[in-house]
């Protein structure tokens, strides 16, 4: 079943591949990934043509590209109503990524958020007024009662000094030089407030039985693919270093670990871009449809 909705209305379609979610994931079996198209760029891509969305039609909402102002979000808002945050969401291009933040501000419990991203996306507004996607991160943390901690993966390490926080940690971009071996700290990086920059791995260790209960908070994760490398992805933003094998590697271990109850996924190229190629939107495909697999489980 195929669903695309635009405005109020939603239209139903057919279509070949099934949904299957993990219960920790907390939605109905049923629920179909979301995809929000601002640009046109899920059209061209086989990974969006050939499976099961809730397909959302954004084109024609004013007051959204980079800046989101009142107007735009509220649209945004009534359209994504009808969905729940807890699920796979693709967002488009990563002039979109503050949608993180509408997604998640409907989650009503204690969560974490894991960002993947070659951004901190913690600049200070310009127009205090204004969500960015820029900014939407310390928005989340000034503004979200229910967010406990951020970490952030992929930031170069002259980036990540500047936010790491006792609620913000990082694992830089030199550290995942590391492969997965980098990631084998997070769950004692949720319990201490620690970050993972120059130290050792060695002085990293897991929870103990009392920190462990704190290491249970739900996580969201969402992924920028300008975390990626250009040989995996193509997107309007400067690009990381990660390969898609680290990243997919990074979240698998997340979803088998943790209590994941949503993920969003962004960093498309624009369609209406003179830089816009075949080969962009097959190499961004294929790292979607790497992302949904691990979503549904095919890939763990």
């Amino acid at each position: 079943m195929f669903s695309y909705s635009s405005g109020s209305s939603v239209v139903e379609m057919s279509g070949p591949m099934q949904r299957s979610v993990d219960v920790k994931h907390r939605i109905p079996a049923s629920s179909a990934p979301v995809i929000m198209d601002f640009t046109g760029t899920y059209g061209e891509q086989p990974f969006a043509r050939d499976g099961n969305f809730n397909w959302l039609d954004c084109r024609g909402i004013q007051g959204t590209d980079c800046y989101c102002d009142e107007e735009g979000g509220a649209a945004l808002g009534k359209l994504i109503a009808a969905f729940s945050p807890y699920g796979l969401h693709f967002l488009d291009s990563g002039n979109y990524h503050y949608l993180t933040k509408l997604w998640t501000d409907r989650i009503r419990e204690p969560f974490s958020l894991v960002l993947f991203d070659h951004h901190t996306d913690m600049q200070p507004p310009m127009f205090e007024d204004l969500l960015s996607c820029g900014g939407w991160v310390k928005k989340m943390l000034d503004t979200n009662p229910f967010l406990q901690k951020v970490l952030i993966a992929g930031v170069p390490e002259s980036e990540a000094v500047k936010v790491r926080s006792e609620r913000v940690l990082t694992i830089s971009e030199e550290w995942m030089a590391f492969g997965l071996r980098a990631f084998e700290p997070v769950q004692a990086l949720f319990c201490s407030g620690q970050s993972v920059g120059v130290q050792s791995l060695s002085e990293y260790g897991t929870c103990d039985s009392e920190d462990r209960q704190s290491s249970d908070i739900p996580i969201y994760i969402s992924v920028d693919k300008d975390v990626l490398s250009k040989d995996f992805a193509s997107t309007n933003w400067d690009q990381g270093s990660l390969t898609l094998e680290l990243l997919s590697g990074a979240i698998a271990m997340l979803l088998d670990c943790f209590n994941v109850i949503g993920m969003d996924v962004c960093g498309e190229p624009d369609s209406s871009d003179v830089l816009f190629s075949d080969e962009a939107c097959m190499l961004n495909s294929a790292a979607n449809e790497r992302l949904l697999a691990l979503w549904q489980g095919l890939g763990r």
